[in-house]
């Protein structure tokens, strides 16, 4: 039996090599997409091909390197030497869609393979026929950009010249892209070094001990997590905007059921797959459920593969979850961040104390190209932006924030400006967008991008627009998105969820993000928090008495509780008439 305290330092030990690889690839990378967004993440597995360690930093790359690796190394595992490195992005072997690309290498001790290094990062540009890799009109992958099948790359720890000179002629600013790739082939090189220096104080035997109780134990915690919900069946379903193709929205349907100390997420149900680009692979599936079920059942459990043995996911072939082969899925992350909105939903009557409203119920990708006025060199650029958070049982939903597995930054005004030929013109929490609740949902962001001196390609893959963000028990749903091209002026157009549209010199555009949803009844909520909203400039005067039955004094400053108690008594007895039942 090994020492709970002992196996508690190998387990942080383990923590902290991938930690330091993701730093490795951060610090090292050119892109803001990475070096400030983070959007990547770090992962080691055994020699058995096990998951045994992730960098916590981007929940979404989960679901690629637990399906990829597993599932690509045994074709490679007999002929591969120290400093190999295989590159692979193709999401019909497992991966997710063409921007994140992973890198794995052997860790070899002792001339020995003792385990794998494997990264996973979202580059910028991958080809293809828009800039910043989210096409929307795409109607299969080889429209998408650059699919790599899983080639050996890097030989003794340097590339292979040849190899990613192909990779970096086929995607825009190669330059930048090379600085990226050279820092996913460092971060796994410190991998090797860390882990060697772990079997360099367990030794071999120690170390397939610690690994297999540390497993264990995931499982054995997991488990008991689990058996804490109520056992049952519980299912819920919304609809997404068109897939970029077709103009009609897209069921996507949920059931989590809960037997003992097992789980299934079954997806059965949900719209077959669509034309366009709005499919997803099972593999970002699994992460977007995965990310909201750790945490319901305990943030702090270790992420390894004796964390997934008690669950089960069912994603049906031929649905917008698991479609076919070549496949379109440039805007796959979309589904599975509703996804985990509906694992919220679903389980909320189960556990009414740990759910939340709606976030914000989409990963907005947003991509925009072009030739810089100030140097005449090629850009492309890419970033999410941020929403509301659902209202939880004690708390208001967090305002401006990345929801679920997003965990990536903010794109600083300051780095957009001097890196892309653009001004950031607004860039604002949207006043009046949240969900009402006794806890209000978040508030949404509006982002207005000016493009100066120049024509630009401006691309959005992204939700959201046709419904709203619900709330529960009573809360209300929140503001959806919108998108607009020279608002507040008489050219102002509004345009679609997925679209990309030629931009000229001086043409502003307004990205506005949906709210989160509301957590109870909203004439509940405590007339000072809506008083501290109102003088925050986060909820409007009109609105504190339309949505919360709130009554301000004449100027605005405090709360007219007489006004207030009479019309919320109103508000009750009008509902109680009615027969009004919330939720």
């Amino acid at each position: 039996m090994v020492d709970t305290g002992e196996l508690e330092i190998f387990r942080h030990s383990l923590k902290s090599i991938v930690e330091e690889m993701g730093v490795t690839l951060q610090r090292t990378a050119y892109s803001t997409n990475i070096k400030i967004r983070r959007d990547h993440t770090c992962a080691l597995f055994d020699a058995d091909l096990r998951h045994i360690a992730q960098h916590d930093i981007a929940p979404q790359h989960i679901g690629s390197l637990v399906s990829v690796v597993p599932k690509n190394v045994p074709d490679w595992e007999d002929n591969l030497d120290p400093g190999d490195g295989i590159l692979i992005n193709d999401p019909d072997k497992g991966a997710v869609h063409l921007p994140d690309v992973m890198l794995i290498s052997p860790l070899f001790y002792h001339d020995e393979i003792v385990g794998y290094a494997a990264n996973s990062a979202h580059h910028v540009d991958i080809g293809g026929g828009t800039p910043g890799g989210i096409p929307n009109d795409s109607t299969e992958l080889y429209a998408e950009g650059l699919i790599i099948p899983g080639v050996r790359a890097v030989r003794d720890w340097e590339y292979d010249d040849d190899v990613l000179s192909l990779v970096l002629r086929n995607v825009r600013s190669p330059q930048m892209r090379r600085g990226d790739y050279q820092a996913q082939l460092g971060a796994n090189r410190i991998g090797e070094e860390r882990f060697g220096d772990l079997y360099d104080s367990y030794g071999h035997a120690g170390v397939k001990t610690y690994l297999d109780e540390l497993l264990e134990y995931t499982e054995r915690r997991v488990r008991a997590a689990i058996s804490d919900l109520p056992d049952g069946h519980y299912a819920a379903e919304d609809h997404m905007d068109g897939d970029g193709i077709v103009d009609e929205p897209v069921r996507l349907r949920l059931a989590l059921t809960v037997d003992g100390d097992e789980m299934t997420i079954d997806f059965t149900g949900t719209a077959p797959e669509n034309v366009g680009p709005l499919n997803c692979t099972p593999a970002m599936a699994f992460a977007g459920t995965m990310s909201v079920i750790m945490a319901f059942i305990g943030t702090d459990l270790p992420k390894n593969d004796g964390f997934y043995r008690p669950f089960e996911i069912i994603t049906p072939e031929g649905t917008m979850v698991n479609p076919g082969e070549n496949a379109p899925v440039a805007g796959g992350w979309e589904i599975p961040m509703r996804a985990g909105d509906l694992v919220t939903k679903a389980l909320a009557d189960a556990v009414p104390e740990r759910t939340i409203g709606a976030t914000k119920g989409m990963v907005c990708n947003v991509a925009y190209g072009g030739t810089d006025p100030r140097d005449d060199g090629e850009y492309v650029y890419y970033e999410t932006v941020a929403g509301g958070y659902g209202g939880r049982a004690t708390k208001d939903g967090m305002d401006g924030v990345q929801t679920h597995f997003q965990n990536t930054a903010n794109s600083p005004i300051e780095e957009l400006e001097s890196e892309i030929p653009l001004y950031v013109r607004r860039y604002e929490l949207i006043a009046d967008s949240e969900g009402a609740g006794r806890q209000r949902g978040g508030l949404g962001i509006r982002r207005d991008l000016e493009f100066y001196d120049h024509s630009a390609s401006f691309s959005l893959l992204t939700d959201r627009t046709r419904s709203r963000p619900w709330g529960v028990f009573g809360g209300r749903s929140a503001q959806p998105s919108k998108f607009v091209r020279n608002p507040d002026t008489g050219e102002e157009t509004e345009l679609g969820s997925k679209s990309t549209t030629k931009l000229d010199p001086g043409d502003v555009v307004s990205i506005r993000t949906p709210g989160g949803g509301g957590y109870g009844d909203p004439i509940e909520r405590d007339p000072d928090a809506v008083l501290d909203d109102v003088l925050d400039g986060k909820v409007s005067t009109e609105r504190a008495k339309q949505a919360y039955s709130v009554i301000l004094s004449d100027d605005g400053e405090t709360v007219d509780c007489d006004a207030t108690n009479a019309h919320r008594e109103e508000i009750r007895s009008e509902a109680a008439a009615d027969g009004e039942v919330s939720r």
